[in-house]
C-alpha cells in the first residue's frame, strides 16, 4: 500500500468510557470504564505515533475526558508535537482544576455537548441541573479566555430548539457550533421513535446555511447531514469557502481509537466489527497500512451501493453518505436513509421506520 494515500490526519479518541452521566442517546453506552483501559504511559506513546504518523488534529472524548486522570498530559504531548487538541465534555465537572488542566494541554478550544434548550437537554442528559452546569461552563471558559465549541445531537425532539439555541449561544459569545443526527446504536438502540424525522434533515441544511450567511457564529454540519441538496456547498466548509461531501473518510483520513486501545476507521462505529487491529499488540503505522484494513472505505466501488442508495448519480462521489449513519439504520454499510437529494429518491417516514424495524427484526 502506498503510504502517501492514506493518512490519518484526524483522530477521536476516546480516553476512557467512564462517565457521570446516562445519557439517553450515548452511542457507546458509556458509565463504567472499560476493563483494562490505556495507562497514561501508553497513550503518551500513543500520541507519539499519532505525531509520527502526520496526524494533524485530535479530538479527545469519553465517556467524560475529565475522569480520566492524566488527559492534560497526553494533550500536551499531542499539542508539543504540532498536532491540535480539543476535547468534548458535558461540563458538569468543570471548576478549577480542570482549568488549570486546560491551559496546561494547550487546548485549541473545549467543546461543550447541548443539546436542546433547558427542558430537552435535560431530558437527553437525565440530570435535571444539567443545563444549568452547561450555561455556568459558558461563563467559566468566557472569563478565562478559552474558546468553546458546542456539540449538538438532534434527534425529533429537540429539532424546534435549534432557533432559541442559536440566540442563546451568541448571547453567550460561542463561535462554533457543530450538529450531528443520533444515529440508532448504543442507548438509543431500542429507541427508534426517538429518531430525527428524515424529512427534517433539508430544514436542518438550510437552517445551516441561513445562519452561516448572517455570520454571527459558524456552524458546521456532522458527516451524517446532508447531502448535495441546495444548501451542500455551505454545510462543511471553513468560513470564506465552499466544499462539498466527497464520501466517509473513516479509514482514509480519520482514524478512531477507543479506551483499550482497538483502532477503527470512526469512533462513531459503534461496533466490534469494525476493529481493525490493537495498539497493545501492533503499531498504529502497522494497523493503518495492513492490506485489507478500512476495506469498506478503501475498496469502494459504487457496485457496492444498495437500496435506496443504488444507481444514484451522486454515488462515485458521496459513496453513501457516512457509514456509521449506512450501518446503524439499515443492515447495509451503503445505504443512507437520512440523505436528501433531490436526485434520489425521496425517503419517506413509513420506509425509513419499517426498515429500521426490518433491521431490528434481523438482529
Amino acid at each position: 500500500m502506498n503510504t502517501d494515500e492514506y493518512r490519518p490526519e484526524f483522530c477521536v479518541w476516546e480516553l476512557t468510557l467512564k462517565c457521570n452521566m446516562k445519557c439517553r442517546h450515548c452511542g457507546s453506552m458509556a458509565g463504567k470504564a472499560r476493563e483494562n483501559e490505556l495507562t497514561v504511559d501508553e497513550c503518551l506513546n500513543v500520541a507519539e505515533q499519532l505525531a509520527d504518523l502526520g496526524c494533524k488534529q485530535v479530538t479527545l472524548i469519553g465517556g467524560e475526558v475529565f475522569l480520566y486522570e492524566g488527559w492534560e498530559k497526553i494533550s500536551r504531548k499531542l499539542s508539543d508535537n504540532g498536532v491540535d487538541v480539543n476535547l468534548i465534555t458535558n461540563s458538569f465537572l468543570l471548576g478549577n482544576e480542570q482549568i488549570a488542566q486546560i491551559k496546561y494541554a494547550r487546548l485549541t478550544n473545549v467543546g461543550i455537548s447541548l443539546d436542546g434548550m433547558e427542558d430537552n437537554h435535560n431530558n437527553m442528559r437525565n440530570i435535571s441541573t444539567s443545563f444549568e452546569k452547561v450555561m455556568e461552563a459558558f461563563d467559566i471558559l468566557n472569563r478565562e479566555g478559552i474558546p468553546i465549541a458546542v456539540v449538538t445531537s438532534l434527534i425529533d425532539r429537540n429539532f424546534e430548539d435549534l432557533s432559541p439555541m442559536h440566540d442563546l449561544l451568541i448571547e453567550k459569545g460561542i463561535k462554533l457550533w457543530q450538529m450531528q443526527i443520533v444515529n440508532p446504536m448504543g442507548n438509543m438502540a431500542d429507541k427508534k421513535s426517538l429518531l430525527l424525522d428524515p424529512a427534517k434533515v433539508s430544514l436542518i441544511t438550510k437552517f445551516i446555511r441561513e445562519k452561516r450567511n448572517e455570520q454571527k457564529i459558524v456552524i458546521y454540519a456532522g458527516d451524517n447531514i446532508g447531502y448535495f441538496d441546495e444548501n451542500e456547498l455551505y454545510l462543511r466548509s471553513q468560513p470564506g469557502t465552499i466544499c462539498e461531501w466527497s464520501g466517509c473518510q473513516a479509514g482514509l483520513r480519520v482514524v478512531g481509537i477507543d479506551s483499550t486501545g482497538n483502532v477503527k476507521g470512526c469512533e462513531s462505529l459503534c461496533s466490534d466489527e469494525f476493529i481493525e487491529g490493537n495498539l497493545r499488540e501492533e503499531s498504529l503505522s502497522t494497523i493503518w497500512y495492513k492490506e485489507g484494513n478500512f476495506a469498506y472505505n478503501r475498496n469502494f466501488n459504487i457496485n457496492m451501493l444498495t437500496g435506496s442508495c443504488k444507481n444514484c448519480d451522486k454515488g462515485a462521489i458521496c459513496r453513501g453518505g457516512c457509514r456509521g449513519a449506512c450501518y446503524f439504520t439499515t443492515d447495509s454499510k451503503f445505504e443512507n436513509l437520512y440523505c436528501c437529494y433531490p436526485g434520489k429518491t425521496n425517503v419517506s417516514k413509513d420506509y425509513f421506520e419499517n426498515n429500521l424495524l426490518k433491521y431490528y427484526e434481523k438482529t
